[in-house]
């Protein structure tokens, strides 16, 4: 390698890491690309299952071809894209490939996600040698762990043993705006096995509270702006004290604002779930739904705006809300 190629090299992987920690004002929040599902999928007719895939990967090139171009509208800042669980109806490999390799062609795999109750949490026991929700967790931290500030996952190596111990959440620090992902929800757990190869793996998915908790501190501690995500806004199954728990946590340490999937056909502020306090929750939809969420701060005024992108028409997304940045430290009560 000559020194001009090597100086171009290093100057392009400068560049890159400056765009990855730039200061954002503009954010994209979506979910459930969830491949392959349609909204026939979503009203529980059965059609046959070429058609199904057809339809599904038309959906979801057309989400993502209008969230590059409304990134492309923004030349001058980075964009970050935020994809909130269900990544594919069951985790089978060949619809993990096409997704991510979709995802990858459209969003230059510049792009965050997490696992929603499809990828993981409903293939335990429910798929051979539990390899669905495996490779998934495979995905999640190949794809995340080293682009991530935090995650919340502890790997323990013995001979052809290996244990996962952790949710898996993760945050990422983007100037003054804080991105955490939770998965599939705070609070959830479970516990399985799966051999591949010569290896056995046992996956031990904690809560994520504890983590949580020492993200916002310090997160608070930092003045940030603190965004919150998971894949499901209720239905968690968990004990009154531990919701408690987590409705206090944020609350106390200011988070903004709370984005969420699962309700394909429900995106926009939503007011069900009595977990979240006072802190506002928004529901992006789905790529068969078309449907999914801005966000923009204005530091000057001190606001993050919310607006709901419907028929995948962002040019004429509709405000949703509009929330007061927190103040500083000293300003807790």
């Amino acid at each position: 390698m000559n020194k001009w190629t090597l100086f171009i090299s290093s100057l392009s992987l400068w560049l890159v890491s400056m765009t990855a920690h730039a200061t954002p004002s503009v954010l994209i929040f979506a979910s459930d690309p969830q491949y392959p599902w349609t909204p026939y999928s979503d009203n529980q007719q059965d059609i046959p299952d070429k058609t199904n895939q057809q339809l599904s990967r038309e959906l979801i090139e057309a989400q993502y071809t209008s969230i590059a171009d409304l990134r492309k509208a923004h030349p001058d800042q980075h964009v970050p894209v935020m994809i909130n669980g269900d990544m594919t109806a069951y985790g089978h490999g060949w619809q993990r490939d096409y997704l991510y390799r979709t995802l990858d062609a459209h969003l230059g795999g510049d792009y965050y996600f997490g696992l929603g109750n499809h990828d993981y949490q409903n293939n335990v026991g429910n798929c051979a040698n539990n390899g669905c929700a495996r490779d998934s967790l495979f995905d999640l931290r190949d794809r995340m762990l080293n682009k991530v500030d935090s995650m919340a996952l502890y790997v323990e190596k013995a001979g052809w043993n290996e244990t996962w111990v952790g949710s898996l959440a993760y945050s990422k620090r983007f100037g003054d705006v804080q991105l955490i992902q939770l998965n599939n929800e705070p609070t959830y757990e479970a516990s399985f096995s799966s051999r591949q190869r010569f290896k056995t793996y046992d996956f031990r998915i904690k809560s994520s509270l504890d983590w949580l908790e020492e993200q916002l501190k310090q997160a608070r501690a930092d003045n940030l702006t603190i965004l919150l995500n998971m894949h499901k806004p209720n239905g968690w199954q968990t004990s009154a004290q531990d919701l408690q728990r987590f409705k206090a946590m944020i609350n106390t340490y200011q988070v903004t604002a709370v984005f969420a999937g699962h309700l394909h056909r429900y995106s926009g502020r939503y007011y069900e779930a009595d977990y979240f306090g006072a802190v506002p929750l928004f529901l992006s939809g789905s790529a068969s739904q078309r449907s999914y969420l801005i966000a923009e701060i204005d530091r000057d005024a001190r606001h993050l705006r919310v607006s709901k992108v419907a028929d995948n028409d962002w040019k004429n997304s509709k405000e949703l809300a509009v929330i007061p940045l927190p103040g500083h430290q000293n300003d807790l009560k």
